[in-house]
């Protein structure tokens, strides 16, 4: 399989290839000469199977750390109810937008046929649906946005991670730790992404697994040790004001009291799980980013060897991810109550066990995330070259576009250093947008003669209260933000 960027070819060989595309998060193909393009052979040979397209799933959607947080803002029963209700709500849309491309490639076989190289095929999903090429644009630029908000959000958790639980004692601020996550990102930015695909889809997926269940261990070690003590409350919260100035209301408080011991903090922590319009706004949002992804559904279906086998393969990977998201997010939540910070390992402290097994995760989770944050940048970046008819040859211009879009997102973090500021209003805006609403609107459009009454108003149902969170989670997110 070809890498993203083959620096030997022409000007106006298309930028990136179809298999330079790393599913899980984002299409990196920009075929210049279209859709319809016969893919070779060699490529065809070496298409996904169930399970490599399940490990792709896992690697762009999975996002446990800020869930535990979720609960304190939502409520813990009202939390469960909406990530199960999201979760069946997008696992039913990834089958439905399957079925849009099937139809799009039966219909269409020779512009979208298996054996072409498809340029996006989501945005396509939206010209055949609605014949707008307003709103063809408008989902690649919605793919744009989530894909430069998930790279975002890896560069901030990468860098809350690195200071926070893995070098909690080094004398560098966030600001600092930005700077060294994104000076690691900015070559491999700039180079593309050198690996195969199915690579980053099994590296990553087991690597988001083997983490997520560490963390849940850790979990359960640190409730059975009595959650947090006084004094590493102290301790933790006094380092992460010091360092980040990124620490919650619930944890400065207790510092105040002064606890003496695991039980009486919890109790002491529990007056900020007071539930507001605002705060359930956000953990309602951030939920809808932790299952973002059904744009991507299409290009990983286009690349399986049989891609009437997706629903398999989308069904399987949404209950690994709700699995071990309710878990973690209920463990967390219950263990630390109002002292959960944005970031659940930040929290894991006490007792010592507890604390080694959160820096193994944390470093396994830091690889991870700064890797999904390289790929997430790069389709970005493809786009912008493309609207600009940069050729293939890498020079100057590909440079400076690389690296502003790469360290505007590090003056961005750097600004408002709390990835739960970023996750609400991504996962309000354009991920609401192209897991709900626009799914919900193209499958009625496609293929609304051939499903029931009952799903019918199913979808409705789903267009309407996407679009409904989309306001709440808008305004509720951006008064977070100012």
């Amino acid at each position: 399989m070809t890498t993203p960027l083959d620096f030997s070819q022409g000007e106006k060989t298309p930028l990136f290839s179809h298999t330079g595309e790393v599913p899980g998060l984002g299409p990196i193909s920009v075929q210049a000469n279209g859709d319809g393009v016969a893919m070779p052979k060699e490529d065809q040979d070496k298409r996904l199977g169930v399970w490599s397209t399940v490990f792709f799933i896992v690697t762009g959607v999975m996002l446990t750390l800020p869930l535990p947080q979720t609960f304190k803002q939502a409520g813990l029963v009202s939390g469960i109810l909406i990530m199960l209700a999201i979760a069946a709500c997008v696992s039913y849309q990834a089958v439905a937008l399957g079925r849009c491309w099937l139809i799009i490639t039966e219909k269409y076989p020779e512009k979208y046929g298996h054996d072409k190289l498809i340029r996006r095929p989501y945005p396509s999903i939206a010209l055949e649906a609605t014949g707008s090429r307003v709103l063809y644009y408008i989902s690649v630029i919605g793919i744009d946005i989530t894909n430069y908000g998930v790279g975002l959000v890896d560069l901030l958790i990468s860098a809350q991670s690195l200071q926070c639980t893995l070098f909690p004692h080094a004398p560098l601020t966030i600001i600092h730790w930005l700077l060294i996550v994104t000076g690691l990102m900015w070559p491999c930015v700039l180079l593309g992404a050198p690996m195969e695909s199915w690579a980053v889809g099994w590296a990553g997926g087991f690597g988001c697994l083997f983490a997520s269940f560490l963390l849940i261990v850790a979990l359960m070690t640190a409730s059975a040790g009595g959650g947090m003590s006084s004094d590493h409350i102290v301790k933790a919260g006094a380092m992460v004001m010091a360092n980040a100035t990124t620490v919650m209301p619930s944890v400065t408080t207790p510092i105040a009291h002064n606890s003496t011991s695991p039980a009486a903090c919890a109790v002491t922590m529990d007056y900020s799980d007071t539930i507001t319009f605002e705060s359930f706004g956000l953990g309602f949002s951030t939920l809808l980013f932790a299952f973002a992804g059904l744009s991507l559904f299409p290009t990983f279906q286009h690349d399986m060897k049989e891609p009437k086998k997706w629903p398999k393969a989308a069904l399987t990977a949404y209950a690994l991810i709700c699995s071990f998201s309710i878990v973690t997010a209920v463990l967390g939540y219950m263990t630390y109550r109002g002292g959960t910070l944005d970031n659940i390992l930040d929290n894991i402290h006490y007792p010592n066990s507890a604390k080694i097994l959160a820096k193994i995760t944390s470093a396994i989770f830091v690889l991870v995330y700064m890797a999904n944050g390289v790929v997430a940048f790069i389709p970005v970046t493809a786009d912008f070259e493309e609207w600009f008819n940069l050729g293939k040859k890498f020079r100057w211009p590909h440079l400076l576009i690389r690296t502003v879009i790469l360290w505007t997102a590090m003056l961005i973090a750097a600004v408002k250093p709390q990835f739960s500021n970023f996750i609400p209003l991504v996962g309000s805006t354009a991920i609401a947008l192209n897991n709900f609403v626009f799914p919900a609107w193209f499958h009625l459009k496609l293929n609304g003669n051939n499903i029931g009454l009952h799903e019918k108003v199913f979808n409705w149902e789903i267009l309407i209260v996407g679009a409904v969170g989309i306001i709440a989670g808008t305004y509720a997110s951006v008064l977070g933000i100012i």
